[in-house]
């Protein structure tokens, strides 16, 4: 009986011992994620930018603030046109930033400018964003040109 009341203290000593072990050993700790959910910014295209009618002679006609247009001789690159405009909505107070990639057909590159900065705060959750810029010709093909580009905004 000794024995087996022996045996019995030691596998309690090893048991017990294992489990005060693995919990002095362990520790837990419960963490928290935080995340600010806003509206998604939306972008409407209120008009298109409109360099008018050019001459196809190789060159840059530049547009201004304003629409005002200037460029290479001969390409008749000049008066007033009209400026792209987009309206952008998202969260009100949020302030945004701004960019334009260009685009190109038919030997034709638009290289678009934001008029003004390129971080903008959006009161009201709204702002508008007129668009600039220049086309370069070189070796163009006659006819309308539809050239595509693209205006990026972005929470800051």
């Amino acid at each position: 009986m000794k024995i087996a009341i022996k045996r019995q203290a030691v596998f309690l000593l090893l048991v017990g011992g294992s489990c005060l072990n693995q919990s002095v050993l362990a520790a837990s700790e419960i963490g928290n994620a935080r995340v600010q959910i806003v509206p998604a910014i939306n972008i409407n295209q209120e008009s298109e930018i409109d360099f008018g009618q050019l001459s196809n002679v190789d060159g840059t006609c530049i547009m201004s603030s304003g629409g005002s247009l200037s460029g290479t001789a001969g390409m008749d690159c000049a008066g007033d046109q009209v400026p792209g405009v987009f309206s952008i909505s998202g969260a009100n107070g949020a302030v945004i930033s701004l960019s334009v990639t260009q685009g190109s057909t038919d030997g034709v590159v638009f290289n678009p400018v934001i008029d003004g900065s390129i971080s903008r705060t959006l009161a009201n959750g709204l702002t508008t964003v007129t668009i600039l810029g220049s086309l370069i010709l070189n070796n163009a093909i006659d006819g309308d040109k539809n050239i595509s580009y693209t205006l990026t905004a972005n929470y800051e």
